[in-house]
């Protein structure tokens, strides 16, 4: 965070007026932008890959402009960027830490897709690297070469009009690709509380996948498949789950048909405020 704050000293004052630096100190400031693609032309051009949890290196050169919605800031999206756009969503793979450091949700992103790898994982599509033979997550000096953050006021070459951080409401009836990688609000959910009924024990009174919770959601909007998946790491674990029902937010993904929301922090979880 200092690194960041820093890069908005070095800025040059000419009569008063003060300039946006273009230098961040975080990612490729020299990348410019090449042939614009949106998220669901991406999906729908590689739908096949996706759909059959293979993957694929992207060749052509494809420039995505976009803005983060959730990153590891509350220490739920392990590893994970989630980004979308006017058209979607879409996960992003980066095997580093404190990403929310240099990407809060809201930061502008241009990304150089050419020579990443975009597939899926249980159906969710993702863009990433190669890891041990499949699609797992790019390094973060890799990403770092195909990433430039974008700062309001930057030069009219670099600017890209507004987009930002919106909410959907989560119909567990639409397709993937129209909600998958989205804040999304449910309305009016009981939570499970098997166990203990907090939101992410880990003291063995719940069955755990990968470290993590998965509470079942029932009722208001949820649909027939859906869970609140936390890991026993993220930094509201130990919310206490309420036996009314409530609205929260989330990240939504999908895994083999099921839909998994993803708190980013405990404000997503809306009755601890």
């Amino acid at each position: 965070m200092a690194l960041l704050a820093g890069a908005f000293v070095f800025v040059s004052c000419q009569d008063g007026d003060w300039d946006v630096p273009e230098g961040i100190p975080y990612g490729n400031n020299s990348l410019e932008a090449g042939t614009p693609v949106t998220i669901a032309e991406l999906q729908s051009k590689y739908a096949n890959v996706i759909s059959s949890d293979n993957y694929k290196q992207i060749t052509d050169d494809l420039w995505l402009r976009c803005v983060v919605n959730g990153n590891d800031y509350g220490d739920n999206l392990y590893k994970q960027l989630s980004v979308q756009d006017e058209t979607g969503g879409i996960i992003i793979g980066i095997n580093g830490s404190d990403q929310g450091a240099f990407m809060p949700v809201g930061q502008k992103l241009l990304i150089s897709l050419k020579d990443l790898y975009i597939g899926g994982y249980g159906n969710q599509a993702q863009i990433g690297g190669l890891y041990n033979g499949g699609l797992g997550r790019m390094e973060i000096s890799e990403w770092k070469k195909h990433v430039r953050l974008i700062m309001d006021g930057m030069s009219e070459a670099l600017a890209f009009g507004t987009i930002k951080v919106d909410t959907i409401d989560f119909d567990a009836n639409k397709t993937m690709a129209q909600q998958a990688g989205r804040v999304v609000r449910l309305s009016g959910v009981t939570i499970s509380r098997d166990g203990t009924p907090i939101i992410a024990p880990d003291d063995g009174s719940v069955s755990l996948v990968s470290n993590c919770v998965n509470r079942t959601l029932s009722g208001g909007n949820a649909g027939s498949k859906c869970v609140l998946r936390t890991s026993t790491y993220a930094a509201f674990k130990g919310v206490a789950i309420p036996t009314t029902p409530v609205e929260l937010y989330g990240i939504a993904t999908i895994y083999r048909g099921t839909w998994q929301i993803l708190a980013r922090t405990q404000s997503d979880l809306t009755w601890t405020k």
